[in-house]
């Protein structure tokens, strides 16, 4: 690699458009050059990160030039990919294990334009973006933000779990990076898990409307190869099939409504017919109930169901009507024989 084409890929890192390999390459040597430093210089500006790192990696090299020049040919060979292979298993143990920083969780790293948050406490940690985002950072995660976003674009990094409450921006779309997919919203509230074994990722909406995709997708719409959810809706995306299955969150929450209709809607019932106490269900959570058996619309229920979250109410829903019901995808279906 020439020192040309080192500084284009460290500009494509600092963007955040590297692939999986070239980040993985920047980071390796990051990691190096920190360990044998002690710490990066968090005000280094990009001339001076570039030439430090690139004068380390001729360093290395010369190093392993003299220990190929004494080894068989057919040694220096497998020196080499073991060489390779040792270093991918570096920056991977390196990227989990190394905090960006070593001081307080709530401290930043700042490389160019670009900062760093990793939350080493056990608590959530609350990091506020330039335009009005908040972002609950979970333990053990990491988000890379930029100082300033771009003028049209809203673009953050995460590596682990957080919820996002995103200021509205419709000129701006605001865009999640994961390694596996990319959420866009243009102003809600939405939580990304991670999960540790699977390494599955899972979306769920609190407020407004997110679309979310693959991250091989090389256009930026939902269409193609990923979903656009509601609130109370999730999608997990499954890397080795490379698709996303939906449905919905464990526990659906109220949305918010007109202080005008928060009376009308209540839970308190009083011979009231099935189909009613759907619509209300329907309008409070915003999840589609279907009704098997068309009879079962004309039931009456006498309960109070307030203050009790949405599927204890179906499970006393059912138990009152002799009924059943279950989740299909992001809604539910409610069956049984009718008025007993």
């Amino acid at each position: 690699m020439s020192r040309k084409s080192f500084r284009q890929l460290l500009q494509k890192y600092l963007r955040g458009e590297c692939t999986a390999e070239e980040k993985s390459f920047v980071e390796h040597w990051y990691g190096l050059l920190e360990a044998e430093t002690g710490e990066l210089e968090k005000n280094m500006d990009t001339d001076e990160l570039e030439a430090r790192l690139w004068e380390q990696i001729q360093s290395k090299m010369e190093v392993e030039e003299s220990i190929d020049n004494v080894q068989p040919l057919h040694k220096r060979i497998s020196f080499g990919w073991l060489g390779i292979a040792a270093s991918l298993l570096l920056v991977a143990t390196w990227w989990v294990v190394m905090p960006w920083n070593k001081k307080a969780p709530t401290d930043s790293v700042v490389y160019s334009d670009w900062l760093y948050r990793t939350n080493t406490s056990t608590s959530p940690l609350l990091i506020r973006l330039e335009d009005g985002s908040k972002v609950q950072l979970s333990p053990k995660s990491t988000l890379r933000f930029p100082k300033h976003f771009e003028e049209h674009t809203r673009t953050v990094y995460l590596n682990g779990d957080a919820f996002f409450d995103i200021q509205k921006s419709p000129s701006r779309p605001f865009y999640v990076h994961t390694d596996r997919v990319i959420a866009k919203v243009l102003g809600t509230s939405f939580f990304v898990r991670t999960d540790t074994h699977t390494k599955h990722i899972r979306v769920e909406v609190v407020t407004g409307r997110v679309a979310v995709y693959g991250q091989s997708t090389e256009k930026r719409s939902p269409v193609a190869n990923g979903v656009v959810l509601s609130p109370n809706q999730a999608a997990t995306y499954y890397d080795e099939q490379k698709h996303f299955v939906t449905g919905l969150v464990e526990k659906p929450t109220l949305l918010e409504t007109p202080k005008s209709e928060k009376q009308a809607l209540t839970f308190q019932f009083d011979d009231t017919p099935l189909s009613e106490v759907i619509r209300r269900l329907e309008l409070a959570y915003g999840i589609d109930i279907v009704v098997e058996n068309e009879q079962q619309n004309n039931c009456l229920l006498t309960a109070d169901l307030s203050n009790q979250p949405l599927f204890n109410q179906l499970d006393l829903i059912c138990a009152a009507l002799k009924a059943q019901y279950e989740v299909q995808g992001t809604i539910i279906l409610l069956s049984g024989k009718g008025c007993q």
